[in-house]
Parts: C-alpha cells; structure tokens; sequence
C-alpha cells in the first residue's frame, strides 16, 4: 500500500514538473510577445495617425494657397498694366468668367475699381448679386498690412453653403486702384479633410 501512494506521489510530482517547465515559459513567451506585439501596433497607430493628419494639414495648406494665388495673379496682372482703366475694363471682366469657370471650387470673384461701379461674376446656384457685395463689403472693411487677407469660413444663408473668403488689393503707382476678392466654397476640402459634406 505504501509502495502505491509513494508511485502516485511520484506521478503527481513528475506531471507538476512538467506542466511547470512547459507551461511557465510558454505562458511567459506569450506574455511577452503579446506585450511587444502591442507596443508595435501603438506605435504604427500613432505613426499612421501622424502621417494622416500631416497630410490633411498639406490639403488644407494647398486649398490657401490655390486660392492666395489665384487672387494674387489678377492683383498683379492688374498692377503690371500700369493703367488704372484696365481694372474696369470689359475685359477683366471677361477674365474673371474666365476664371470662374475654369474653378469649380470657385463661388465668386468681384472688383471694386477705386474710381468706378464694382463687378462680379459669380454661381447662381450657390449666392446672389447682394450676398457678393455683403461678403465683399465685409472683406474690404477689414484692415490689414497683408498684401492676402483669408476671412473667417462662413455658411451662405440661401444655399447652406459653406465658403471661405480672400482679399487683396490692386495698387498702382503707389495709389489704391481696386479691391480684389474671391469667395471659395469649402465642399471639396470639407469631404477630403473630414470625410462630410459642407452643405449639410
């Protein structure tokens, strides 16, 4: 009877080493690499989080500027005329329908010449005739060295849309000859920055 307890003993013993050699390094390998595997999956997290909202901070860059230069180039075409008529002129005029319809993003473009009547072309669908002059009036009042001037994203009361305003002026000889500006809708930004669309 004794020699049975001692065998069992035995058995118990040997199975309790073995689950101990076997099952410790293996629950601690596992520990381990579960533990490591975390740390990287964390760290590429934050490192895809980092590249997504450089990028998206690239687009919304890219949106200022297209729009800064658009402003820019006719402020400084108007310039390089040297002729305060030209501002006012059928031809600029025609310009800027050129210009709207080559942007999609584009709502409005308006000048008012120093000296003359303002004009604007602008989409239909999107604000009218007295929105332009509100929004240019609004922008003009602000004053500021910048040769650029963003204004502050709005919604349109009529559409719902949501747009960004930029203004320069025209100088020549030194002598103010006409306020410049643009009024961008945010819809094409808004979806690829946030993934909503600016009008709802």
């Amino acid at each position: 009877m004794p020699t049975i307890k001692k065998r069992v003993s035995l058995i118990i013993f040997v199975i309790a080493t073995l689950l101990l050699v076997g099952l410790v390094p293996l629950v601690l390998t596992g520990w381990f690499l579960s533990d490591k595997s975390g740390r990287e999956l964390r760290s590429a997290e934050n490192r895809y989080q980092i590249q997504l909202v450089q990028e998206k901070a690239r687009q919304i860059e890219m949106f200022g500027r297209r729009w800064t230069s658009i402003v820019s180039s006719l402020s400084t075409a108007l310039e390089l005329s040297h002729d305060p008529l030209v501002v006012s002129s059928a031809q600029t005029e025609a310009k800027l329908a050129s210009i709207l319809r080559e942007n999609p993003d584009l709502v409005a473009l308006y000048v008012k010449p120093a000296n003359a009547d303002s004009f604007s072309v602008f989409r239909a669908e999107a604000l009218n005739r007295d929105d332009v002059e509100n929004i240019a009036a609004e922008m003009s009042a602000v004053q500021t060295k910048a040769k650029i001037f963003a204004g502050e994203p709005r919604k349109l009361t009529a559409s719902g849309q949501a747009i960004m305003s930029f203004a320069t002026r025209v100088n020549i000889d030194g002598v103010k000859a006409a306020d410049i500006v643009a009024v961008a809708s945010l819809q094409s930004i808004s979806q690829s920055v946030v993934g909503i669309n600016s009008t709802k």
